[in-house]
């Protein structure tokens, strides 16, 4: 049984990165090899010494699935699907944010033009849905029905999420409720129908879901508070995306929020001036001294310990359930 968290992700991850391979591969003969060619590129799956991000989604996906009973090659098709719902909203994402950089390497549309970039990122959305298709193997058409209702509840999330995202960009009054609502669309509705599609595919009962669910949604607000905090102090090496850019960006994360509900100096800084490299290193430096880096970790950590509460209460294997404990521990952890 695996120990540590490397030794998990690559109990699953080989199977993962084949499954992906292959499916690619088989909707993307001539002439559209070269959009094989970008999906590859940007799931890193052109070269395995490259970066690829830890498929954190599709492995949530397959544990759970196994916590609740199901073999984990009959739960690759949807955990797939969920992977290339992920990097489509980040190919998108990239765009939408005028991010050159992902993963430590060009950005598709950086790399191939802002036309194809959006197409590639257009062909990834619906490749997920052919990936899900592949539940009809092993599953019945409800099942697949519920799967692909399931999928498609989370991208209306998703879509809401990242307009709110980009929205408040624009807005001066942003309170922590209105980022609260963001962040459960923009990144924890995934991470929660990560984890419920497991409990789906393993048919359990409607409360069994719900707390598979709400342990999801709980670990979802916990990663992307734990993102913010790398957004402005996580070593760009190791995150492979810029440090500081969501001071530049002016985006409205959890420790800008509470920057902004602190500091009234902080708060007419960020507002109602423009942010180069050296005024976000300034803002940066000022969020230090209020002790918004040891808050933003807290909030992370509460988060995390909801999400622990849930865990102990769903129908799962005990092996599967200490998996799912190491991978939402790590998640405090992550740099890449």
């Amino acid at each position: 049984m695996p120990e540590r968290f490397d030794e998990l992700q690559n109990k699953y991850l080989f199977d993962i990165q084949e499954y992906l391979k292959i499916f690619i591969h088989s909707i993307f003969t001539n002439p559209y090899t070269e959009l094989r060619d970008i999906f590859y590129y940007h799931l890193g799956l052109d070269d395995p010494l490259q970066k690829q991000g830890k498929r954190i989604r599709p492995l949530l996906t397959l544990v759970s699935a196994a916590g609740a009973g199901v073999p984990e090659n009959k739960a690759l098709p949807a955990a797939a699907a969920i992977e290339l719902i992920h990097n489509f909203s980040l190919i998108h994402d990239d765009i939408e944010d005028n991010g050159d950089v992902r993963r430590g390497k060009p950005a598709v549309w950086k790399k191939w033009g802002l036309a194809q970039g959006l197409n590639a990122g257009d062909a990834m959305f619906n490749a997920a849905f052919l990936a899900l298709g592949g539940l009809r193997t092993n599953f019945s058409a409800e099942i697949q029905t519920e799967a692909l209702n399931l999928i498609s509840e989370t991208c209306n999330l998703l879509t809401k999420g990242q307009y709110l995202d980009m929205r408040f960009e624009k807005e001066a009054d942003v309170s922590m409720a209105d980022y609260h609502q963001m962040i459960l669309g923009k990144t924890s509705a995934l991470i929660a129908c990560s984890v419920e599609m497991g409990a789906l595919l393993g048919k359990l009962d409607k409360d069994q879901r719900a707390l598979y669910r709400k342990f999801g949604e709980k670990l979802g607000i916990a990663f992307q508070i734990y993102d913010d905090w790398l957004g402005i102090w996580g070593e760009e090496e190791k995150t492979g995306k810029s440090a500081i850019g969501d001071l530049v960006e002016k985006k409205r994360s959890f420790p800008i929020l509470k920057g902004i509900e602190i500091s009234k100096d902080f708060k007419d800084q960020f507002l109602n001036r423009g942010i180069d490299i050296k005024s976000a290193i300034k803002l940066r430096n000022m969020l230090e001294k209020m002790g918004i880096d040891k808050k933003v970790k807290d909030e992370c950590a509460k988060w995390t310990r909801e999400a622990l509460i849930h865990l102990r209460n769903m129908e799962c294997k005990e092996n599967e359930r200490k998996f799912l404990e190491m991978i939402t521990n790590n998640l405090l952890i992550r740099v890449k």
